[in-house]
């Protein structure tokens, strides 16, 4: 009997460590953490374009050029002329198809110049394209539109970087007027829960009120980037856009609309900075080369009169997009100025 009671006590002192694992594993395993292995490979190829000087771009004092194999130095000398010509000062090798534009231009030091261009010509002296740097004095004065997706707005949900104006609890049926007499159930949902359509809409997708539900999760997305961005659509014209399509009781043209909203909130998110408007400069042209030898020309108004030691420095890119032909700033650079 004493012997039973004694092994009874082992099993039981033997127990306690092995409970206490348990309970420590518990613990241990309370963190779950899955990892995704991403590569990104990078290779060296041949740079689309490389710039030499030109026949004209070393006559000293009048122009100095140098080149690199990121870019180039232009030094002109201005005088009190009406403008002034430099004729070819610096060439370019395009090896590959691109479309040349200019982008992100800023003047430091003295405004010296009214106007400036680049212009893009043939060996044969043919124009392809002026690119606009400085007009009336000032950077080339366009900006490039910013906007943020629905994903944006929906997981950043306060006031800002929300507009006070449209905050995410004001209904819908407050701001899309036409909710009220159609598809009624939308119009107590706030602007908010519309960015959570269509899984959590009141509507069936295959009806006319589920295809709502689809443009006002665009319109929500349009409407915010309009009063918080440099947007290529004003708040009103948001409203109104999608009041005009919902009372025509036409599918085909809420979808229209919704996929225009969509196009827009998606081509220039790589923008997306509520509360800041980024002055950045895109071409008012651009040209498409081929592969081949040009020459680049700069066009110049001085501002008069000037005066002898005055000196302005223009900073911009000469961009090249080799795969469509469109023109597009730099994004914001995080922590950048």
């Amino acid at each position: 009997m004493f012997t039973e009671k004694t092994s009874k006590s082992k099993h039981r002192i033997i127990l306690i460590p092995i409970l206490a694992a348990m309970a420590l594993s518990v613990l241990v395993l309370a963190d779950v953490v899955y990892y995704y292995k991403g590569v990104i490979t990078a290779t060296v190829s041949a740079p689309p374009l490389s710039f030499f000087v030109g026949p004209n771009g070393y006559m000293p004092p009048y122009v100095a050029t140098s080149v690199s194999p990121t870019g180039f130095t232009l030094t002109l000398q201005l005088t009190n002329a009406s403008y002034i010509y430099y004729y070819q000062v610096l060439g370019i090798s395009a090896n590959t198809w691109c479309w040349l534009y200019v982008t992100n231009v800023t003047v430091s030091n003295e405004e010296l110049i009214n106007n400036l261009w680049l212009y893009i010509t043939s060996r044969q002296n043919l124009t392809y394209c002026v690119l606009p740097i400085i007009y009336k004095s000032m950077p080339t004065p366009l900006q490039t539109y910013q906007s943020c997706t629905a994903g944006y707005w929906k997981n950043h949900a306060t006031v800002p970087p929300w507009s006070s104006q449209y905050p995410p609890n004001a209904t819908l049926g407050s701001v899309f007027t036409a909710l009220n007499q159609y598809c009624t159930e939308l119009s107590s949902y706030t602007l908010l829960q519309s960015l959570y359509f269509p899984s959590k809409g009141p509507y069936p997708a295959n009806t006319y009120c589920g295809k709502v539900e689809l443009l006002l999760f665009q319109a929500v997305t349009a409407l915010e980037n309009s009063l918080t961005m440099n947007y290529p659509l004003s708040p009103s014209q948001v409203i109104s856009m999608t009041n005009n399509a919902i009372e025509s009781n036409n599918s085909n043209t809420v979808i229209n609309l919704q996929n225009y909203f969509n196009n827009l909130n998606e081509e220039y998110d790589y923008a997306c900075s509520p509360g800041t408007y980024y002055q950045l400069i895109i071409p008012t042209q651009g040209c498409s080369l081929k592969p081949g030898t040009y020459y680049v020309s700069v066009f110049v108004q001085p501002i008069t009169p000037l005066y002898v030691g005055q000196t302005e420095t223009i900073n911009f890119y000469l961009a090249c997009n080799v795969v469509s032909n469109e023109s597009i700033p730099l994004p914001p650079i995080p922590g950048g100025s």
